[in-house]
């Protein structure tokens, strides 16, 4: 819900929102999307910049656009103040698009075992792979705010983030609300299926069903992944709703999600 807040408090949140992950901006395009490491964010910049007509040559820079993304559009000079300034003076929509905890929680498993540096950030001494419990702990030891861990395993909430962001959209229905946005705002109708596809999607490889909650994994382990399902048991269901409660507050997401 939208409130009235001073300048001075409006800036301070406005502020502590325009940091890694910086929301997606263009002076020309009606919206600025906040988004999340590993909640689909891959998808929404390609089609912010299928949108804007930078999406071939981002793709040219790098097929990972999120290279283009920091090191060419949101490395532009006066990129952050623009941003800024927009966002304190209400003179665009803005959104923020997000992902079901349980989805993300396993996801952000998945690319922990699969990244180097993020897997020597929260478990340096596991050389033979992680389970997903091990996993759970460790974050919850670390804690999932964003200021204490690497942005691909913290909350997607920030403190404040409703005073300035109107709209969310779940990733669950990306590409129906996706496209009402194009309707709304008169943009570009895209080709959005060929534009969610990724390399790096590991949602296709996710087919093991069975219980896997202590299996340690490495991607190298597997030709085929588990189900996200197969990661849960009555423990790690507790421990995903407890480490992002807020996320299921504030999302509206169901606790009862998953049954064990």
């Amino acid at each position: 819900m939208m409130v009235n807040l001073s300048n001075q408090e409006k800036e301070e949140i406005v502020k502590r929102l325009v940091v890694e992950p910086i929301p997606l901006y263009n002076e020309k395009f009606p919206m600025i999307f906040f988004w999340s490491p590993k909640g689909g964010c891959t998808s929404l910049i390609k089609w912010f910049y299928y949108q804007i007509g930078l999406l071939e040559e981002a793709m040219d820079y790098n097929s990972w656009i999120h290279y283009y993304r920091m090191e060419v559009h949101q490395n532009q000079e006066n990129y952050v103040a623009e941003l800024t300034s927009q966002l304190i003076h209400n003179r665009k929509a803005t959104y923020k698009l997000v992902r079901e905890p349980f989805k993300r929680a396993v996801s952000s498993f998945l690319a922990t075992v699969a990244n180097v540096a993020i897997m020597n950030q929260i478990a340096p001494n596991h050389d033979q792979g992680l389970s997903f419990r091990q996993f759970l702990y460790l974050i919850k030891d670390i804690g999932v705010n964003r200021d204490n861990i690497n942005l691909h395993l913290a909350q997607q909430y920030t403190d404040g983030e409703e005073y300035v962001i109107q709209h969310y959209i779940k990733l669950e229905r990306f590409e129906t609300e996706i496209k009402k946005l194009e309707r709304q705002y008169q943009l570009l109708e895209s080709p959005v299926s060929s534009i969610i596809k990724s390399p790096h999607h590991m949602s296709d490889r996710m087919v093991e069903r069975g219980s896997y909650v202590d299996t340690k994994i490495t991607l190298q382990s597997f030709e085929s992944l588990p189900t996200f399902e197969s990661f849960y048991d009555r423990e790690t269901v507790d421990l995903v709703i407890k480490l992002f409660d807020t996320d299921f507050q504030k999302f509206g997401y169901d606790m009862n999600f998953i049954n064990v």
